[in-house]
């Protein structure tokens, strides 16, 4: 967040809940499990709620397989032109996350259901009305 200031005051005010989320080596899997548990299973919360919280929880599952192939399958290279496609894959990760988060928030804040590309259909599968 260093190299893009306006980025770091967006979440200036979230700083120190990131900062306890990231202090404890297992809190993103449960805040996985709570929003799984407690959001996507609770029948008793509009289908609209569950299905975009389904879709969260696709999108970080689906975050996490290339942040485990560029963190520990392959080490950050020494040759610029590896490091070039090192940082490269580490902002279209970013890119990608941040545009999906817009779309889903701009969706929910004007009512409409986002379809994210990729989770939709899965979160579809996932959000059963009972």
């Amino acid at each position: 967040m260093i190299q893009y200031p306006f980025v770091a005051r967006a979440f200036a005010p979230v700083a120190p809940l990131m900062y306890i989320y990231h202090a404890f080596p297992f809190a993103p899997f449960l805040v996985f499990l709570a929003v799984y548990s407690g959001i996507v299973n609770n029948q008793s919360l509009p289908r609209f709620v569950r299905y975009h919280a389904m879709q969260a929880v696709l999108l970080d599952v689906l975050l996490i397989i290339p942040q485990v192939i560029l963190n520990d399958l392959w080490k950050a290279p020494t040759d610029p032109l590896g490091m070039q496609a090192y940082i490269t894959a580490y902002n279209t990760l970013f890119l990608f996350t941040s545009v999906c988060a817009a779309y889903g928030m701009g969706s929910s804040l004007v009512g409409v259901t986002a379809r994210l590309p990729i989770v939709a259909e899965a979160a579809d599968a996932q959000v059963r009305d009972m």
